[in-house]
């Protein structure tokens, strides 16, 4: 019996010891997990990539012909400024790192193919991808820095892009030659001028003309947003940009031995005829308020970035269907006695804390807020608080204060002037409101004669007691 008793103590000790050594381990093995478990993706941005190239210093010079055969050096001054302008406009928009740019001599064939290396390497399908030059070219050859790029070559080069949205942009001569070959594989192509054409730069602009109207876009947003959606496509960037182009190149222009009589610039586009709807670049945000902050209060917060009343910008260029933080305070303090109280956006939201994701005009509104506090030496007026302005508020007090000295409510004084006890105030500035009292003795002289009376009356009776007993 004994050894029966003794197995079952040994086997519920292991079983116990077993069971220990099982959960041990299985809490161990879900830390483990814990640990080495990747985090949930978040939902991947959109993000903008750009390749910008600009030669104007070349290793051979570039030379055109006349009817004689009369040899004339074509000089180009700004398409490095071109480049070089564009990617400051960018930089803030898409992010300086996300810009590859290209100048002059490093403008090779084998840089622009590693340039275009770069931008495959790092758009994704979601993306964005932009190819910019600006320089000399010949029919379906780009002219780089050291040699020509032909189409086909460059195209072939732009098909390794793993991005749906391909915009290429070229302000060089013969700029339309290349629709054909860059059009592929549903890029959009904006060209400077048509396939016979050459492409200008106006010294007193200090840019090539097609690219100053695409730059002017950024700074004049509203005018090149056609359809006044708060997105800028690549396709609004052409139009804005092509009839000033053309209105920019006048007659002084065909009187050049490097153009024939008439050939003018015309800019170009090509859009894949599959593609449904436009490629959206940009989007504005424009915050407005309604409310009359103070000068050093922080109006609003956008990604992070405090700003003053005085220094808010009318708007923000961001990248379409980039995500942004906007932060505004619930409340803000103006003048003594005087506060701003955020009610709602325009278009419904209470958050003072939200995120932007497209573009469009937002503003907060604020209504204006007015203390009214009670003054009373006696009893606990209500109403004290902040009201809406024009609101009206309810005041009270109790009629009578005090049980033996009694204080008795007369009226209001300040900012408000009143007799009864319960009244409505109109809140149309901060109200400072006292309630007046006079004070009652009548029950105190009451109380001080019926103890006098009182005591007189047991002083008599008392002697009346004293006397009766001593006449026993």
């Amino acid at each position: 019996m004994n050894s029966e008793v003794n197995w079952d103590r040994t086997m519920f000790k292991k079983t116990l010891f077993i069971f220990s050594l099982s959960l041990l381990l299985a809490i161990l093995v879900m830390q483990i997990q814990a640990f080495y478990m990747p985090a949930l993706a978040e939902e991947p941005k959109p993000e903008c990539w750009a390749a910008i190239i600009g030669v104007t210093e070349y290793r051979c010079p570039f030379c055109v012909f006349d009817k004689e055969w009369n040899v004339y050096p074509v000089g180009v001054k700004h398409p490095d400024d071109d480049a070089r302008d564009l990617a400051a406009q960018l930089s803030p928009i898409i992010g300086k790192d996300h810009i590859k740019l290209l100048l002059n001599s490093e403008a090779t064939n084998v840089g622009i193919y590693y340039a275009i290396q770069w931008l495959a390497e790092r758009s994704g399908a979601d993306d964005t991808a932009l190819f910019y030059f600006c320089g000399h070219s010949a029919p379906q050859n780009l002219g780089s820095y050291d040699y020509f790029i032909s189409d086909w070559q460059l195209a072939n080069w732009l098909d390794k892009l793993n991005s749906q949205k391909v915009v290429v942009i070229l302000d060089t001569c013969y700029a339309g030659s290349f629709s054909k070959e860059l059009g592929r594989n549903g890029r959009v192509v904006l060209m400077g001028c048509q396939p016979t054409e050459s492409s200008l730069e106006d010294r007193e602009l200090e840019h090539g003309v097609f690219t100053h109207y695409i730059l002017q876009t950024f700074s004049n947003f509203d005018a090149a947003d056609t359809n006044r959606d708060y997105e800028l496509s690549a396709e609004e960037i052409f139009e804005y940009a092509n009839p000033k182009t053309i209105e920019e190149i006048v007659s002084p222009f065909a009187n050049l031995p490097a153009f024939s009589k008439g050939n003018v610039q015309h800019p170009a586009l090509y859009t894949p005829p599959y593609r449904s709807g436009q490629i959206n670049l940009f989007m504005n945000v424009i915050f407005h308020t309604d409310a009359n902050f103070p000068s050093d209060a922080t109006v609003l917060t956008a990604d992070g970035e405090p700003y003053l009343i005085g220094e808010l910008p009318t708007s923000f260029t961001w990248l379409s269907g980039s995500a942004h933080r906007f932060d505004i305070p619930l409340q803000v303090s103006t003048t003594e006695g005087t506060r701003l109280m955020f009610t709602s956006w325009n278009d419904g939201d209470k958050s003072i804390s939200r995120t932007i994701s497209q573009g469009g005009e937002y503003t907060a509104n604020y209504k204006t807020q007015y203390t009214l506090e009670l003054e009373s030496p006696y009893g606990s007026p209500k109403g004290e608080g902040w009201y809406d302005s024009g609101s009206r508020a309810t005041i009270s007090t109790s009629s009578t204060e005090g049980k033996i000295i009694q204080h008795i409510f007369t009226g209001w004084s300040g900012d408000f002037t009143g007799q009864e006890a319960t009244a409505l105030v109109t809140m149309d500035k901060p109200k400072t409101i006292k309630a007046n009292w006079k004070t009652d003795y009548l029950r105190l002289y009451l109380l001080i004669f019926g103890l006098i009376a009182l005591t007189g009356i047991t002083a008599t009776i008392m002697v009346y007691i004293h006397n009766k007993k001593k006449s026993l």
